[in-house]
């Protein structure tokens, strides 16, 4: 074990349909399925299809069916659940994602007042190179990341909070919910950022240097997770000691790696993340 995923863990409730609804609309399901869900989750998921073994914890579940279903979810995407706990107190949270034809989607959550959040025991932390921990773990992501760096341990956020990341971490964010003015004064900070933007080109910004890299181009089928693959590839890479140039680009490759084929079938393969990269 050389990652630990720190943050959301949920099952999603996945509808595909026609459009994604506008206030007042009435849109129908084409389908349904449960699968895996959270961002700490999916990134656990990416990682465990690349032959990493991921420790993945955070949200404590509920002794309850949606609890075990999303069990039965991490077994078969292979990632080991035994590190998570469960509360009869608890109730398991859920997502409910609406993906269209052209793989935008719409995620409605349960809330998380109430939520209990893991400790993280010190023997654990003893085999840990890089932490991905989940902004929307709160005070708990915090906590965790503060004692990551106190160990020497590599810290990857997905969607950080600008007031919670420090000099030396790695934040992916998405050009939808932050600009390139916001990433480049964090990066002034120190701080690692990697900016997608969907089909255009990622902007980086990596240690007084700053590049972009085209995605590879592929067809949208669900963009569901894709950030959070993206922010996998980077601990993947920084547990091999990549450059940065590579460790971005097969970042990049794995999360359009994901839109393609979305989550439902499956986490992209190590070959299929290298392929699209040009050889990883």
């Amino acid at each position: 074990m050389r990652i630990l995923c720190y943050g959301a863990v949920n099952p999603d409730l996945i509808h595909r349909v026609d459009r994604l609804p506008g206030p007042g609309d009435d849109v129908q399901s084409r389908s349904s399925s449960w699968l895996y869900g959270g961002k700490a989750t999916n990134a656990a998921a990416a990682l465990a299809a690349w032959d990493e073994e991921p420790v993945l914890m955070g949200l404590v579940l509920g002794e309850d069916h949606l609890g075990d279903l999303l069990v039965a979810e991490l077994r078969r995407a292979r990632v080991d659940p035994s590190w998570l706990a469960r509360d009869t107190n608890q109730t398991t949270r859920h997502c409910v994602v609406l993906v269209d034809p052209r793989g935008e989607r719409t995620i409605v959550s349960t809330g998380y007042e109430g939520a209990r959040w893991q400790q993280v025991s010190s023997d654990i932390w003893e085999r840990t190179e890089v932490l991905v921990v989940d902004d929307l773990a709160g005070s708990a992501a915090v906590g965790v990341a503060s004692e990551a760096r106190s160990r020497g341990v590599s810290v990857v956020w997905l969607d950080g909070d600008a007031r919670k990341v420090e000099s030396g971490d790695l934040v992916v964010w998405s050009r939808h919910e932050h600009g390139t003015g916001e990433a480049a004064d964090l990066a002034g900070r120190g701080v690692r950022v990697v900016l997608t933007a969907g089909p255009d080109p990622t902007s980086v910004w990596w240690d007084g240097a700053s590049f972009t890299v085209a995605p590879p181009p592929v067809r949208a089928v669900d963009a569901t997770g894709s950030g959070d693959v993206v922010a996998a590839g980077c601990a993947y890479g920084l547990v091999r000691g990549w450059e940065p140039l590579r460790l971005v680009r097969w970042a990049v490759a794995a999360g359009a790696a994901l839109c393609a084929r979305g989550r439902a079938a499956g986490m992209p393969t190590v070959d299929e993340v290298a392929a699209l990269a040009g050889g990883g």
